[in-house]
């Protein structure tokens, strides 16, 4: 027997039995972990695209229910409730009032200025969050919320504070949403990590750019704005490029980009 030969039998048939191993074992790390390549993928992508984002974005599974709301009709029992202002129903469900004394916010502006203000001023305040406020517009906007998450841009939920030039709310319009509720059973949403990938892959976000802060989840309108509207789960992104600030939404459900306009340039 040439034992040399058969020596080199043996170490090719090992070879070829260690690589079969080495692929079944790896189809199965594969199976287990379906994502892996993927997440590595986007990774790699929002690294070469230098986009960076905090370290604890979550992959982790959230659940959140779509909900229903109806337009609240502004009553006069409604409108006896508001103090020291001259108040105008602009239609049955817009308020639009005047201080009867003008209230001074500081130069560094801080929400936590107006807590008593909406509590005393402003029907139902303590409903609202504060969104923005624009030195150039003279305005402080603030959304509507539903269990602690706010309603983004929402016509018929929204108070928009108006300043003069001495920094002093003058007047103010208000919208509010009435018999809000969870109206199917809890769904899976899109993970912020994903609702990333999605805004990479369809190049919504700028080679440089950052994703300020954690994104928040909230809700934008779903169903036609009217007397009665559907909304769903909505994840708000910060993206800073350049120290301009942008803000994107997306459906947390469908994964899609919502369109929502500025409201502080509303008059």
């Amino acid at each position: 027997m040439d034992w040399s030969k058969t020596k080199s039998i043996f170490i090719i048939v090992f070879l070829v039995l260690d690589i079969f191993l080495l692929t079944i074992f790896m189809n199965k790390i594969s199976e287990s972990n379906p994502d892996t390549l993927g997440q590595a993928t986007i990774e790699e992508t929002l690294k070469a695209a230098n986009i960076k984002y905090p370290p604890k974005l979550s992959k982790e599974p959230v659940k959140d229910a779509i909900i229903s709301a109806s337009t609240k009709k502004i009553s006069e029992k409604d409108l006896e409730k508001l103090k020291d202002q001259e108040v105008n129903a602009v239609n049955d469900n817009t308020i639009n009032s005047t201080l009867k004394e003008p209230v001074t916010i500081s130069e560094n502006f801080s929400p936590d200025e107006l807590k008593d203000f909406l509590k005393k001023h402003i029907l139902n305040g303590e409903q609202y969050s504060f969104w923005k406020y624009s030195k150039e517009e003279q305005t402080i906007v603030y959304f509507q919320m539903f269990k602690d998450r706010k309603i983004f841009n929402n016509a018929n939920g929204k108070l928009i504070l108006y300043l003069n030039t001495d920094r002093e709310i003058v007047s103010y319009k208000q919208t509010l949403l009435d018999n809000l509720k969870k109206s199917t059973g809890e769904k899976q949403l899109v993970t912020p990590f994903d609702a990333l990938r999605f805004l990479v892959e369809n190049n919504e976000i700028d080679n440089g750019s950052e994703i300020i802060g954690v994104p928040s989840l909230g809700y934008s309108t779903f169903g036609p704005i009217d007397d009665y509207q559907v909304l769903a789960p909505t994840w708000h992104f910060v993206v800073e490029k350049n120290d301009k600030k942008e803000d994107v939404f997306i459906n947390a459900v469908e994964a899609q980009i919502v369109e929502i306009t500025n409201p502080e340039k509303e008059t």
